[in-house]
């Protein structure tokens, strides 16, 4: 056997010695097929193929290989020989280059299996929470380890740059803070979400480089606007929304303004994806913002419109028995815009249509209840009536409006109960709490005529007279009838001295006007006899028939008054409870008797000091 090493010299064929003639092949054994020749050629075993009986090569029957025509002659191998060797050799190379790194790779996912399934409970192995080693911590060591961070988070220092303005806080004040479940969860989640075939590699790598799990920040909205809003101060504008107000008896836009402010969100946005370090110093560029109005002016202009069609319209209202006519113009200051839904639409706010109807109302409804007042040992006491239904109830501004909106001339609403105790508590507001006017007026006992005084002052006594409502003494009455209890007596009609059911209660409008006449009151309706009687006051009387000749008294004070008529079989009182507002006297008198027109002129002192002057005419007839 050759003994010689084989080098290998590149890509050059190895050439034998020309002294070693190849061995013979020995013979098979008996009953044998051919036995597998080895032949060792430097280190390398080369395992020929089965085969029968050994065939000489072709030569010059020497023993020598036939010369292919490169060769010496020798019987060493030839250069194709030797190239038939190489692909093997490289096979095996690249056969080598393929199973190492699977071999790796194998081995990197095994370990990472166990180490997976070793630490299933843990954070994964070498992972940071912004610079914080916390790989291997169980779920409780970890919630500690968030916990401790959420504290020393507040007093990072936050810098934010608006472009102009640079404005400096810090993450506590702006409302950030660490959200402990979601960080938590995010942090045992990693290296266990993703591709499972790039798990293994990560964790791999994670020996160089750990893993790194980043804080989840949640944020209080409202704190973090209110800190921005400080931070900006003067430089910061505010929107302004569009409106409407009254002018020149129409409703007209006032324009929105854009304002100028970082907002929240953009702030948020620019919050860097990573905190690193907690404690460090954060950036943010943010810049500020035009901010337009929620609502646009031409929103704003459309109810404009709106509102400027009901001002120009009229609208009769109906509620339970009550009727009422309102003027659009008389709204003008109750008009709003509702944003509570979203879209901005048109409303009318409830006091403003409640004063409305209070005005429109016949003044018995101001007090709907029928609330009175008993006065006992000089104390005025309200006296319940009865549950009534008043305007309005829920919803019957909302229809007036829509109503007014659809050009339509009538609407009937809701009413509402109003309870007696309600009328109670409305009447102790009332400030009624002593006598502001009184009169007293003379007649003869036991006249037919004074049954009808009486009854009238029965009927009216403890009656009340809401502030700035008129009290009419036919509405509240009625027509005198002998149901009611009236009976006949001497009347003048036409100047002629006639008899009927109710003669005689001009006496009580006569020491009621006096009552008011003295006590301040406005007297907007009022006629006098038209002949003078000597048992009234000259020029500075009045009389009474049903339903034309009326005495109306308003309440021009801002407290109630109530009516307290008594008598004696001989006299008449009208007394008149409130608190004092204003005070009367006559100054003035055109002729104080005869017949003929007469002017009689009175001055209200007012308590503020300011006085006024208002006068009272009548005529009284002068006889054929």
């Amino acid at each position: 056997m050759d003994t010689s090493e084989d080098k290998d010299t590149g890509d050059s064929p190895t050439e034998p010695s020309p002294t070693a003639p190849p061995a013979a092949a020995a013979p098979p054994a008996s009953g044998a097929g051919p036995a597998p020749e080895l032949s060792v050629m430097a280190t390398r075993v080369v395992v020929p193929e089965p085969a029968g009986p050994p065939v000489a090569p072709p030569g010059d029957g020497t023993g020598n290989r036939a010369n292919d025509g490169t060769g010496d002659g020798t019987g060493g191998d030839s250069p194709a020989v030797a190239r038939g060797r190489r692909p093997r050799r490289w096979r095996r190379r690249v056969a080598w280059l393929v199973a190492v790194p699977v071999v790796l790779l194998l081995a990197v996912v095994a370990a990472w299996a166990i180490d997976s399934a070793t630490n299933a409970d843990a954070v994964a192995r070498n992972t940071e929470l912004v610079g914080t080693p916390v790989g291997g911590m169980s779920r409780a060591q970890l919630d500690a380890a968030v916990l401790r961070l959420d504290e020393q988070l507040p007093s990072t220092k936050v810098v934010i740059d608006t472009g102009d303005l640079t404005l400096a806080s810090t993450a506590g004040d702006l409302g950030l803070s660490i959200d402990p479940t979601a960080t938590s969860k995010a942090v045992m989640d990693a290296g266990r979400t993703g591709s499972v075939l790039t798990r293994p590699v990560e964790w791999a790598r994670s020996f160089v480089t750990p893993r790194a799990a980043d804080v989840e920040l949640q944020v209080d909205q409202a704190k973090l606007d209110a800190a921005l809003t400080t931070l900006e101060g003067d430089k910061r504008t505010a929107p302004v929304e569009p409106g409407l107000v009254e002018k020149d008896g129409a409703i007209v836009l006032t324009p929105g303004v854009n304002g100028v402010q970082l907002e929240p969100a953009a702030v948020l946005a620019a919050l860097p994806p990573s905190l690193g370090n907690v404690g460090e110093e954060v950036r943010v560029e943010a810049k500020r913002t035009t901010v337009p109005p929620k609502t646009s002016d031409a929103q704003v202009q459309a109810l404009v419109d709106e509102a400027n069609k009901v001002v120009s319209s009229k609208i009769n209202v109906k509620a339970g028995n009550q009727s009422f006519t309102l003027d659009g113009k008389d709204l003008l200051g109750g008009f709003t815009i509702d944003t509570s839904s979203g879209a901005p639409k048109l409303s009318l706010s409830d006091k403003a249509i409640g004063l409305q109807l209070a005005k429109q109302q016949p003044s018995a409804s101001a007090n709907p209840t029928g609330v009175k007042f008993d006065i006992s040992g000089g104390v005025p006491v309200p006296v319940a009536g009865k549950d009534a239904q008043v305007c309005c109830g829920e919803g019957a501004s909302a229809q007036i409006v829509d109503a007014l909106l659809a050009g339509k001339t009538d609407v009937e609403v809701p009413t509402r109960t109003m309870a007696a105790a309600e009328g109670v508590t409305w009447a102790n507001s009332l400030g009624v709490k002593e006598v502001i006017g009184q009169f007293t007026t003379p007649h003869a006992a036991g006249e037919p005529r004074v049954t009808n005084i009486h009854k009238m002052a029965d009927t009216i006594r403890g009656a009340v007279i809401p502030p700035g409502a008129t009290f009419s003494v036919n509405d509240y009455v009625g027509r005198r009838t002998a149901d009611k209890g009236y009976v006949s007596a001497p009347v003048i009609i036409n100047n002629k001295h006639e008899m009927d059911i109710g003669g005689g209660v001009s006496q009580f409008a006569t020491t009621f006007f006096n009552a008011a006449f003295f006590g301040g009151l406005d007297i907007p309706q009022y006629q006098m006899h038209s002949e003078y009687i000597s048992r009234y006051p000259y020029g500075r009387e009045a009389t009474l028939f049903y339903p034309n000749v009326d005495l109306k008294i308003r309440n021009n004070s801002p407290y109630g008054v109530v009516i307290w008529p008594t008598y004696t079989d001989r006299s008449l009182t009208v007394q008149l409870w409130s608190t004092k507002y204003a005070s009367g006297e006559q100054t003035a008198q055109s002729q104080s008797s005869g017949c003929g027109p007469v002017t009689t002129e009175r001055t209200r002192t007012f308590v503020d000091g300011h006085t006024e002057k208002d006068k009272f005419q009548g005529n009284y007839y002068c006889g054929p």
